[in-house]
């Protein structure tokens, strides 16, 4: 990974929640890198720390959790690089970034949206924020915009509220309103969550059009292994807060290295395969209960050694391009993270 390539660089984070049963690291010295153009997938199972991440990067998390340590470093088409990390989360620079430059579309578009102003100005207030337009400027913008997502007749469709929309066209309008400012870094967390497989697969799709037309950086935030295949160029497989694993997308499907990894695949059902399918046994574990400096998935691996309960394995370098967080591969070389 040549950090000189990333739009995005994101350096040893660590995003805890203090809270009154305990502390809580919900995101723990994670590194990953997102080029210009590209598309890198984070996968994992439900409370592993996505999410977290993504609110992370958007400088969008609050008490009782916040940023401890680490840099989130934006490097913008001028070449400056700005740590997201340091900017207060309400200041000046930090909301010119944010819809701007880096935009998200968030997981429950009914619930992102607000119920009480038309999809149209929602559009257009981020428009006329960031963009310096007059009101009927970003309204065309914002008809522009809907009618490139796929929205009908967007010139009546503007004035529609929410609720008026189906979860298809709600998840379009959220696309719309994050592509609006024209970003170069879009976070899409489960982006096609509770949709149905046929609208799931105009959503990729379509985002696969736009991140071609605008050059595009994508962070696809998921737990279906379907979308990363269908969209990622690299994956970072999270476990508890951790990476666990990174690899081209080939070398995550062909040539897993993680017993984590290996899990989630075997977990899959596929076409024609009439074998059984096998789940990772138990359940992800507490966060709040977690021991320091040992392998969390320890309890739940069918490779578990004695030193997997003692001390937390480093990242190796297990291929090109491929690193994995396992004491399997003790000798490997080290990867510094």
């Amino acid at each position: 990974m040549k950090e000189v390539d990333d739009i995005l660089q994101v350096r040893n984070l660590r995003t805890y929640f203090r809270t009154d049963n305990g502390l809580v690291r919900a995101v723990d010295r994670i590194s990953l890198g997102v080029r210009r153009g590209e598309t890198v997938g984070i996968v994992g199972e439900s409370g592993c720390g996505k999410s977290v991440t993504a609110l992370s990067i958007m400088n969008l998390v609050r008490p009782p959790g916040r940023i401890v340590a680490g840099q989130i470093l934006y490097r913008s088409g001028d070449g400056s690089t700005t740590d997201i990390a340091k900017l207060h989360p309400n200041g000046r620079q930090m909301r010119s970034l944010r819809g701007n430059n880096i935009a998200m579309i968030f997981q429950e578009p009914m619930t992102a949206l607000t119920p009480v102003y038309s999809i149209g100005d929602q559009i257009a207030e981020g428009v006329m924020l960031h963009k310096k337009l007059t009101r009927r400027q970003a309204r065309e913008r914002a008809i522009e915009i809907l009618g490139k997502v796929g929205i009908p007749s967007p010139e009546k469709r503007i004035d529609d509220y929410p609720h008026q929309f189906s979860g298809g066209m709600r998840q379009r309008a959220m696309i719309a309103m994050a592509l609006s400012c024209e970003p170069e870094v879009v976070i899409a967390d489960e982006p096609t969550t509770a949709l149905d497989v046929t609208i799931e697969a105009q959503i990729l799709r379509l985002m696969k059009e736009m991140q071609s037309q605008l050059d595009l950086s994508i962070i696809m935030i998921t737990h279906d292994l379907g979308v990363i295949a269908e969209m990622a160029d690299r994956v970072n497989v999270m476990y508890t807060g951790k990476i666990v694993e990174h690899a081209q997308t080939d070398d995550i499907f062909y040539n897993p290295k993680h017993p984590y990894t290996l899990g989630l695949l075997q977990s899959i059902p596929t076409i024609g395969d009439k074998r059984r399918l096998t789940p990772i046994r138990g359940a992800v574990p507490n966060l709040l209960t977690l021991p320091e400096d040992v392998c969390y998935f320890a309890p739940r691996c069918p490779y578990a050694m004695e030193i997997c309960a003692q001390a937390e394995p480093p990242m190796y370098q297990v291929g090109t391009a491929h690193q994995c967080k396992c004491w399997l591969y003790e000798g490997n070389e080290v990867v510094a993270v």
